[in-house]
């Protein structure tokens, strides 16, 4: 029965531990998905205000 318990408590510090370490690299990898989004959503809106200050500049608005 010692046994049993001893190998129950050893497989949730081991579960703990991976949980941990997987969870931070998701975090991280999250974070940087973010961050290329938000930087390619900036391009983007840069290059729609170019293009309607291009389209308003030919039209003499």
């Amino acid at each position: 029965m010692e046994i049993i318990g001893a190998s129950i408590l050893a497989s949730v510090i081991t579960t703990k531990i991976l949980a941990t370490y997987y969870f931070k690299k998701v975090d991280g990898y999250v974070k940087e998905m973010c961050e290329m989004t938000i930087k390619s959503n900036k391009d983007t809106l840069s290059i729609l205000r170019n293009t309607v200050r291009d389209i308003s500049t030919e039209r003499g608005d």
